[in-house]
């Protein structure tokens, strides 16, 4: 008997060293693939911020294969897959023994293999290498089950299963499989469909349900019964789920928001589930809303439009509508009006004033011109070819004007403009600051709606900027780019309602949200522009035609303005909108509404004006202090003559017969002084009327040409003729 036992225990040292040896030696041959199961490559799965399902997209390999928790199945489902795939799952080491005899027994009974062995373990190994079936890979497999189940426990290998198990077709995993067939999240499959799909992995391509019924039947069956004789459910249980009919479709999974997915899909590197920053309900109601403008636009020409809204404290984009509809191949509705390059017409006049009030230059009442100029051959006109004389700041920011626009571009500098846009993510100014000139305030770039309401959302910040945003808990790191005094001053210019009463938007704040917004149409109209913005939301429109085909309707305050209020106002049809706290940086001050400046002792009428203090200029009133002074009678530098043309330091040429081609001679003035005396190279030429046209008589060379003024004030340019 000792000697039995001898020779028993040294037969199980050997095996015991033989087994610890060989699981060595296969280790090392075929290493444990722990990368692969760190990089598994699933499908992107796009969310809304509610969590809902916008859109999914395959993997690399074309396969739908989604991660998937436990606790977001049905557990009815892991009872029939462990049930009829591994039922002493729970207790093995990674191999079944018993499984082992059981299906050795079987295949040596009848002749040929009718039953495996394979655990849930060895299946996870196999999906992830994708060995071929042979002995020695059974055994390779056997070992990494091994393996697998000291590295990871077991609701984790589980889990793998149920995310890696084929389900016919390009379908794998339980949640793709549950969308694919039933169309339905898998924690709200029945009983029966939970039955059928946990059959499926046996033979994926011969079970599909949508394409074979009768034998997904079968093996449903097969797998309630095996849940019944396990005590995973009662007769009753059973009786209820083998009479529901076999009822599989091939649905796809949802395509909600095309544009925004395609635009985060191609943006964010991440894999699994994407939470993204959308509302599902501002998107819903800004996309009905564009359609429906859409559609009563169309008998004028306009066949489309983008809406984008960024909740300001996040950055977060809660809406992107690309198009009014994706599915529209005649009006190329799958391109994304959002991040299409459009000329923005007059909606960067804004931050222009901003760096003016900034650089402390300007305020709300100070007094532009709004008469003819010409800037090195450049004259602006406005949209409406009429001039206004002497306006505020106010008047020309909320009447949009063109000529006085440019006079404070002129003034701070279009490089610095260009630098702001820059620096407040405007991406799409691709040439050199000096290729948009002056006419940069106007729109001669061009912008995306994203990037442009973005740039709104730093004013609505009050100077603070920050990257917008599409996944959710994502932080970036704000920055401080213009004050927030500037900013405010802005924001009060542009919350002036009046151009939306007069085209029918009554705006009572009492009722209706304050706003600040502002408009613009690119030359042409090809282009609406609306963005409007309060402390927490800024909206952008944007109406036009992808064939950029001009429509006379495409006007910024007509068709765009009264779209983007109207998602303003559903923004808070249940709740107060916010408004802005005055800055202690800004002041309040009486100014001589002649001028704009702070009054004097002889200034008559006054008004209210905001300045920044310790920075904006204080200039005391030139117009009252100056007319009762007998000392100076006239402001030299204000009221000298203004030559629009010619142009300064520019060339103009003659061709065909010398003498009969002619240059125009043109220039403003004040009104005090009555006449304008012209002189070219120092000898006097002729005499004009303020605003008059008068010609002169090309000659061949360089030549100063002045215009004086009965006070004696006078202008020169240098041109040259050729």
């Amino acid at each position: 008997m000792k000697r039995i036992l001898k020779h028993l225990t040294a037969l199980f040292c050997l095996a015991t060293i033989s087994t610890i040896l060989s699981y060595t030696v296969i280790l090392h041959i075929a290493p444990f693939p722990h990368e692969k199961i760190k990089t598994i490559e699933y499908s992107k799965c796009l969310h809304d911020s509610r969590g809902n399902i916008l859109r999914g997209f395959t993997n690399k390999s074309g396969f739908w294969l989604m991660p998937v928790e436990l606790d977001e199945i049905n557990p009815q489902l892991i009872n029939a897959t462990l049930s009829i795939e591994d039922n002493r799952f729970k207790k093995h080491f990674g191999v079944d023994p018993f499984a082992v005899m059981r299906a050795f027994s079987l295949n040596l009974r009848n002749g040929r293999i009718i039953s495996g062995a394979s655990t849930i373990s060895m299946q996870v190994i196999r999906l992830i290498e994708g060995r071929k079936r042979s002995f020695p890979n059974k055994i390779i497999e056997a070992i990494h089950a091994i393996h697998l189940e000291r590295l990871y426990s077991k609701d984790d290998i589980l889990k793998l299963y149920l995310e890696l198990a084929p389900y016919g077709g390009n379908i794998h995993g339980v949640k793709a499989a549950s969308f694919r067939y039933f169309n339905k999240h898998p924690a709200d499959l029945t009983l029966s469909e939970c039955a059928l799909l946990a059959g499926i992995p046996q033979s994926p391509t011969r079970l599909r349900p949508n394409r074979y019924p009768e034998r997904a039947g079968i093996r449903r069956d097969r797998v309630l019964s095996s849940m019944l004789k396990n005590n995973y459910i009662t007769k009753a249980q059973y009786d209820n789920a083998i009479k529901e009919p076999i009822s599989a479709g091939n649905n796809i999974l949802p395509f909600k928001t095309p544009h925004f997915a395609e635009f985060v899909h191609s943006r964010y590197s991440g894999t699994k589930n994407i939470y993204t920053t959308l509302d599902p309900a501002i998107q819903h109601f800004a996309e009905n809303a564009l359609k429906e403008t859409v559609n009563s636009l169309k008998p004028y020409g306009v066949t489309n439009g983008a809406v984008v809204v960024i909740e300001n404290s996040t950055g977060n984009i809660r809406a992107m509508v690309g198009s009014a509809d994706f599915f529209s191949k005649e009006n190329s509705g799958q391109i994304n009006g959002a991040l299409s390059r459009r000329c923005p017409g007059s909606t960067l006049k804004p931050f222009t004033y901003a760096l003016g009030f900034e650089q402390g230059l300007y305020t709300p009442r100070m007094i532009l011109s709004d008469k003819p100029v010409q800037y090195n051959g450049y004259s602006p006109t406005n949209y409406d070819n009429k001039f206004r004389g002497d306006v505020s700041v106010r008047e020309a920011l909320v009447d949009s004007l063109n000529v006085p626009a440019v006079e404070v571009l002129n003034k701070i500098g279009y490089r610095n403009l260009y630098r702001f846009l820059r620096a407040l993510g405007i991406t799409t100014l691709n040439n050199l600051p000096e290729h948009y000139g002056l006419a940069l305030t106007l729109g001669a770039g061009e912008v995306n709606l994203l990037e442009l309401t973005n740039a709104y959302a730093t004013l609505a910040r009050l100077g603070v900027y920050k990257p917008y945003n599409f996944i959710e808990e994502q932080e970036s790191q704000p920055k401080q780019i213009i004050s927030n005094a500037a900013c405010y001053i802005l924001a009060d210019i542009l919350s002036d309602t009046k151009r939306l009463n007069d085209i029918g938007i009554y705006r009572d704040t009492t009722i209706h949200p304050k706003i600040a917004w502002k408009t613009g149409t690119s030359y042409g109209n090809k282009d609406a522009w609306t963005v409007c913005y309060n402390p927490e939301y800024t909206i952008g429109v944007w109406l036009g035609n992808f064939s950029a085909r001009t429509a006379r309707a495409l006007v910024g305050v007509d068709t765009a303005a009264p779209l983007a209020v109207k998602v303003f106002d559903w923004l808070y049809l249940r709740k107060p909108a916010p408004w802005y706290d005055m800055p202690d940086s800004i002041g309040v001050r009486r100014v001589c509404d002649a001028s704009g400046e702070p009054i004097g002792d002889n200034c008559k009428n006054s008004v209210s004006d905001l300045y920044i203090k310790n920075r904006t200029i204080n200039r005391p009133c030139p117009i009252h202090e100056k007319v009762v002074s007998s000392n100076m009678p006239i402001d030299f530098d204000r009221g000298r003559p203004n030559i629009i043309s010619p142009a300064h330091r520019c060339e103009y040429f003659i061709s065909g017969t010398y003498g009969n081609q002619k240059l125009k001679l043109q220039a403003t003035g004040t009104t005090d002084a009555k006449k304008l005396y012209w002189f070219v190279n120092g000898k006097f030429y002729t005499s004009s009327n303020i605003g008059d046209k008068i010609l002169w008589d090309m000659e061949l060379g360089s030549h100063k040409i002045t215009c004086s003024d009965s006070f004696g004030r006078s202008s020169s340019v240098i041109v040259t003729v050729r």
